[in-house]
């Protein structure tokens, strides 16, 4: 008898599912309602200038929203290093003199809490981290949870070429 091929889910089915798992575990961790930022702008998306064939980005640029919060990142390589360093700033569209300062931020790897810090006086924090499949950022609005997903792969950009689309 012969039996069946076995076969893997898709890569982005799995990452989907564990992302899922890793959101429970900050529900149980914080309580109450938990929202995903959604991303508006990715730098590694835009188009290059028209006659540019590829650009070398030493920078990577982020601009995630939930209703007025606005997260905007920057990702960054560490010379000499597989790490990377992430620098945020949390605003709030509808009062932009108004700091979103010393707010709880977590990073989660895998859905567990790595580092905490929380923002200072002008919504600013950063995070030193190696490259992961999952991880995201937990910033504690509340009542509410807001989870940033900061994407995988293209994270190390140490002397890559982007090609135009």
């Amino acid at each position: 008898m012969n039996l069946a091929k076995q076969e893997q889910p898709p890569e982005s089915v799995v990452r989907i599912a564990k992302a899922s798992f890793g959101m429970r575990k900050v529900a149980l961790i914080k309580g109450g309602e938990i929202s995903v930022a959604t991303l508006v702008m990715d730098s590694l998306r835009q188009p290059l200038a028209a006659g540019v064939r590829g650009s070398f980005a030493s920078v990577r640029q982020l601009l995630y929203k939930a209703g007025t919060v606005c997260i905007d990142l920057h990702i960054s390589p560490k010379p000499g290093s597989e790490s990377v360093l992430l620098v945020g700033q949390l605003l709030d569209s509808m009062q932009p003199t108004k700091a979103l300062s010393n707010i709880a931020v977590d990073l989660l790897q895998s859905g567990n809490s790595v580092s905490s810090k929380k923002t200072n006086a002008r919504g600013e924090f950063d995070f030193g981290l190696d490259a992961s499949e999952d991880t995201h950022l937990a910033f504690g609005l509340g009542d509410r949870t807001l989870l940033v997903p900061i994407p995988d792969g293209n994270i190390d950009m140490s002397g890559s070429t982007y090609p135009h689309p």
